[in-house]
């Protein structure tokens, strides 16, 4: 395990900045930049791009109670990029279908659907996030949704936050990829070069993302895709008329 301290002492040496008594309350313009812009910057980064398993990806589970919308937890960053990330418990396992745009989520409220298909679509802001579902879903449904948390820092006790508060809080994410992303955007806002820190940044993170998965590509031969189980049409849902 990295210490955040220890990681913002390399990032400070590296750009060869004076580290601080103390990088919780320093208050001079370089150390709050790196501390408060350009790590955090790369957090989000990282953030953005990876699933990364727990603590920092999640799953939470909505009961259904015949409501159209339900919060989700106050962590939740964005949902895993994953064809499954909302899918109800059913035998089938059936997988939700994203929408998002105005008009197509309109349409299905004033139209409808037929089918087996549940539509879903997110709304809110950080810190506020809610799912809407297409139809709402009965008392005996329960939905499933993964997601990526703003966790990205874990303090001594194992329990993991989103936000530096002590001199023992330690990082969630690999240390080098914390160090290069942060000094590759301290080089940038400075007009230096920053090349092959981005570089170094780049790589950390392409073999990550190899890691939990292949790395993303659109592909335009129309290869069909390999079908999962619930995939295969079960008339298990029937919209009311």
């Amino acid at each position: 395990m990295t210490l955040v301290t220890d990681a913002l002492d390399r990032i400070a040496r590296q750009v060869s900045i004076d580290q601080p008594a103390s990088w919780l309350t320093a208050t001079d313009d370089e150390h709050v930049e790196i501390r408060d812009d350009f790590l955090l910057e790369t957090v989000d980064n990282i953030l953005e791009r990876l699933d990364l398993p727990s603590p920092i990806g999640k799953q939470t589970t909505i009961t259904g109670d015949g409501s159209e919308t339900y919060s989700l937890p106050s962590d939740f960053k964005r949902l895993q990029r994953d064809v499954a990330a909302v899918y109800e418990t059913t035998t089938v396992r059936r997988i939700c279908t994203p929408i998002t745009d105005d008009g197509s989520w309109t349409y299905l409220k004033e139209v409808g659907s037929a089918g087996a298909t549940r539509y879903y679509r997110l709304s809110g802001y950080d810190g506020n996030w809610s799912i809407s579902f297409f139809r709402n879903p009965s008392a005996n449904i329960q939905i499933v949704v993964s997601y990526v948390s703003n966790l990205w820092m874990a303090a001594a006790d194992g329990t993991a936050g989103s936000a530096f508060t002590a001199a023992d809080d330690v990082l969630l994410f690999p240390r080098r990829l914390i160090e290069a992303g942060t000094v590759a955007r301290w080089r940038e806002r400075k007009g230096l070069d920053a090349s092959g820190k981005m570089l170094e940044y780049e790589n950390e993170m392409s073999r990550l993302i190899n890691d939990r998965r292949s790395i993303r590509k659109i592909n335009m031969a129309g290869n069909a895709p390999v079908l999962k189980p619930w995939d295969i049409p079960v008339p298990d849902f029937i919209p009311d008329s």
